[in-house]
């Protein structure tokens, strides 16, 4: 009988440990996944934004180097 009693002592432990650390593990996820998305649009935003000086990302007509003899 104080095995049965031992064994649901451990098994609520167990279910009280991981509900205690799966709502934080949430909380965190929530809060990583909006700074992940608003600093997406932030670098969509900034693209379409119109600067001053030309878009390095596009490759222009650059001839490589020759190597010297």
């Amino acid at each position: 009988m104080s095995s049965i009693v031992t064994l649901i002592v451990i098994a609520a432990a167990v279910v009280l440990g991981i509900a205690l650390a799966y709502v934080p593990m949430r909380l965190l996820l929530a809060q990583i996944a909006k700074n992940v998305s608003s600093f997406i649009q932030r670098q969509r935003d900034r693209r379409r934004s119109v600067r001053g000086t030309p878009d390095r990302r596009k490759e222009e007509d650059v001839q490589a180097p020759t190597p010297a003899p």
